[in-house]
This record gives C-alpha cells, structure tokens and sequence, in this order.
C-alpha cells in the first residue's frame, strides 16, 4: 500500500510528459487552426482523457519580479519568454493575421501562437491618452486583438498585460496566487499612469474584478475612466467559496478537463484556478470606485459564469453619492427594466442595436462573446472555433456541437441546452458595432484628445 500513490503519481507523469512528446513533434506539422478542427482526434477521445494542451513545460520559471520602474517593453519581453519556455505550442504556426497583429508589422505566415497570446503595446506618436486591458480567467491578450485595434485607430495608446499563469498551460493557474496577480496589476497601473497624460483602464470579468480592487485602494490622479465587460462581481454558482477546500483533496484537481484544443483561452478549469477567481471576487465586498470617475458596464443577464444581479448592485453601490451619475453608463443585454429597477434614478442605461444578419439567429448574450465581432476568423459567426464545453460529460453530443450545421448560439444556460439541437456558447458580439460605437464615444467624452501636460 506505501507504494501505491508513489506509484500511481510516477505513472501519471509518464502518461502527461508521453503525451507532450508526441504534441512537440507535431508542434511545427500542423497549425492552431488544424488543431481546433481535429474531429478524429476528439471523436477517439484521447484529447480529453489524456490532456496533452492541459499541462505545462516545467522549462524555467513561471513569473518573475517585476520592477515598478521597469519599462513596458520590457515586461511584454520577459513575459513572451516565459510563454515560450512553457507553452507547448508556443511557436507553432498560427495564421491568424488579427487587426492587432498587423499593427504590429507582423505577416501570416510569421504568426505564431506565442505571438498572439503575449501582452503587447500599440504606440502613438504622443504620451496624451491610453488604454490598458486587463483579460480574464483563463483568457489572454489575445481576446483583445481587435477591440485593442478600434481604440488604437482612434489615437490611443494600446496595452495589454497578462495575469500570472495564464497563455501557457491551465496546469500553471495551480502554481499561481493573488499576489502573482495583484502585483502585475499594479506594475502595469502604475507604468501606465506614469507614461501618460491620461488613461482608462478596460477590466474583462476577473480582470475587472482585479482592476476595481485596485483603484479603489490607490485610484492614480491622471485615470480618466474605467470600463467593465462582463466584471465578476459574484460567480453564478453560490458554492464558489468551497473551491480553496476541494482544490486540497488528493487527486481532485478538476472541475472541466477539456481538450484544451483553443489556443488562446484555457478550456480545462481546475478547482485551484476556481478558488483563486473567487479570492479576487472577495476583494470587492464593500469598495468603492472615486464618485466621479466616469464608468462605463456591459454585461449579460443571463450571463452564466457570473451574477448580473449582483453586478447591478455593485453598480448601484459605485453609483452612490456621485454628482454626475450621467457619467455612468450600461450597456444591458436583457430586459431594460430589471436594470432600471436596481439602479438609481437617472442611471443611463443603453440597449444594444444589432443590425447584424446573424442577429436573428442568437438566443442571448454570453459571458465570453462581448468583445468579439461576428467576422472573428476564429471566434466570429463562421470562425473556426466552437466553445461545446457544457456537453463535456457526453462525447456525442459535444462532437455534435462541434460539427453541426446550424448549431443553437447563446448563453449556457438549462434552458439554452434543453433543446435536441446542440447550443453552441456564443463567442461573439452580434451588436458589435453598435457595443464599440458606444464604448468609443464614452472614452472620448472622458479623455478628450489634445490634453496639455
């Protein structure tokens, strides 16, 4: 009985480190795209059994400390060695030519998974107004590789940073804490602020989580607005404070073992990773943003990872004593009125316009699909990838979603999923242009160009 679990944990490493052999030799024989369409390689099932994409290179170190004075540049260096010293497929081919990655000079055929999930910076000719965008739980930089070009063709400055433990291996969200998080937080606040004259900080879901927490406690002088995209306020599932317990039980390590066949955003969830988003939510119990920081909110309410009433009291919470409440604005997916009833009198509420032809064809809004535009290559309407997550426990019916024709697009929520037609979690924004159109006039009125230092 001594040597079972010795046993058994020497077993399992061979099994992973087997598998990320074989994933390097076809790092360079195949692309990102092939992957997210290896039907046969999902209907045999070894993907998900065995978890190739699930865990990282143990090559070299998975943070470092940051130095308050240390440029931008140099943190986006750093951090890009670091995924390419652990993410198994960090430079394998990924033709992916993004708005963002063809500011950056960069061709199709040059692109490379590391390259488009890395932090990165788009400049100006000037040190007036920034953005800095902060993603979320198991995301990367990457879900900003077209909102980031809107704001950069419009005479912002760009950044983008990258939470610790992420854009490498979802097994490295277990080797992380909120320190890890919070430091980098601050670092890339307190750079920004430093380098302009004025900017907006842009927090999606933890990332927004993260960003409130940090403002409240230490608002810089020269922030101008704040944006929250689908923030995680409270998690949808009310047991999410069980998570730091379970992620101690012996071999229970995970909530969602996925194929991890997206290369860009964590499929597989561990109960570590769950525990950590919940001590970043904590953060937010009873904080309050400067009353007249102008704030621009979207988010679902049906969102299924987090809770949009929750979301509106915090709003009405941040909404409190301001004596300029037009300066707060929601963009609401969903019925106008359960916003209106939770927020202050005079709060501006704005409901999406969608004149997409895909509009009809959507249930709802998700968690995940604000941010991207319906011609995403790759999560757009006809993009590549599909987020089937919610049939991981039947094989046929994610296969099925993942392959069929006219697929249900929306939330996954019960109600979404109770249909014999497979739903497809919505990865894109159909009011897309309406969302930036809004977003873009909000940041303008905020930060009007031309300031003088």
């Amino acid at each position: 009985m001594k040597l079972f679990f010795p046993l058994l944990l020497l077993c399992a490493s061979i099994k992973v480190l087997a598998n990320q052999a074989l994933v390097h030799q076809d790092a360079h024989e195949t692309n990102c795209l092939d992957i997210a369409q290896d039907w046969q390689n999902l209907a045999q099932a070894q993907a998900q059994t065995q978890g190739a994409y699930r865990f990282a290179n143990e090559q070299g170190p998975l943070t470092y400390p940051i130095e308050q004075n240390e440029l931008f540049s140099v943190y986006i260096a750093k951090t890009k060695a670091i995924i390419n010293s652990r993410n198994i497929r960090a430079q394998q081919p990924c033709p992916i030519l993004t708005p963002v990655a063809k500011a950056q000079g960069y061709t199709t055929e040059q692109l490379t998974v590391s390259d488009l999930i890395a932090p990165f910076e788009l400049r100006q000719p000037n040190h007036e107004r920034a953005i800095l965008l902060i993603h979320g739980l198991t995301d990367s930089p990457f879900t900003f590789h077209y909102l980031g070009a809107v704001f950069h063709q419009q005479g912002y400055n760009v950044r983008a940073m990258l939470l610790p433990g992420h854009a490498t291996a979802p097994s490295d969200l277990n080797l992380v804490d909120l320190n890890h998080w919070q430091n980098t937080i601050d670092y890339a606040i307190t750079r920004t602020a430093k380098d302009f004259e004025q900017f907006a900080i842009m927090g999606y879901s933890t990332g927004a989580a993260l960003a409130i927490a940090r403002v409240a406690k230490s608002p810089p002088e020269n922030l101008s607005a704040m944006a929250l995209i689908s923030p995680a306020s409270e998690p949808h599932n009310k047991h999410g404070w069980l998570a730091k317990w379970i992620a101690r039980v012996p071999f229970v390590e995970w909530i969602d073992e996925d194929a991890d066949f997206d290369f860009a955003k964590y499929e597989s969830f561990s109960w570590r990773a769950a525990a950590l988003a919940d001590e970043a939510m904590n953060l937010l119990e009873h904080v309050y943003l400067p009353k007249e920081l102008p704030l621009f909110s979207a988010f679902s309410e049906v969102d299924s990872t987090i809770d949009s009433t929750a979301n509106l009291a915090m709003l009405n919470r941040f909404a409190k004593d301001t004596h300029q409440l037009d300066n707060h604005i929601l963009y609401y997916f969903g019925n106008p009125q359960t916003a209106i009833v939770q927020l202050p009198d005079g709060y501006k509420i704005l409901q999406p316009a969608c004149t997409h032809a895909v509009c009809d064809k959507v249930i709802d809004m998700s968690h995940v699909g604000i941010l991207q535009p319906p011609s995403h290559p790759y999560y757009g309407y006809k993009g590549i990838y599909r987020s089937c997550g919610g049939y991981l426990s039947d094989l046929t019916k994610y296969l099925e979603c993942k392959q069929h024709s006219a697929p249900l697009l929306g939330e996954r929520t019960k109600s979404n999923m109770s249909h014999a037609v497979p739903l497809q979690r919505l990865t894109f924004n159909p009011a897309y242009d309406d969302f930036t159109y809004r977003l873009s006039n909000f940041l303008n009125d905020a930060m009007p160009p031309h300031v003088q230092p």
